[in-house]
């Protein structure tokens, strides 16, 4: 996957505004958006074209664009 593709996924996700910026460096923490119900759908996502599964300790250490596609794998981003 590309991974401006990816982030853009990652906007339609958290229903981001389009003047909030998202770029691999930004603080998701930090978004309103980045809330439990987006939390859902990213486990959905990453299951969907991952094939696996976040842990919840995964999951909180999340802090930026690229530290969740560290976790993904980035091996599978272009």
């Amino acid at each position: 996957m590309k991974k401006l593709d990816f982030i853009q996924d990652l906007r339609e996700i958290m229903d981001l505004e389009d003047d909030t910026e998202l770029a691999k460096d930004t603080n998701l923490q930090n978004l309103e958006e980045f809330d439990s119900l987006t939390l859902l759908s990213l486990i959905a996502f990453v299951d969907e074209h991952f094939q696996m599964t976040l842990s919840q300790t995964q999951l909180v250490s999340i802090t930026t664009v690229h530290s969740l596609m560290e976790m993904i794998g980035l091996q599978y981003f272009e």
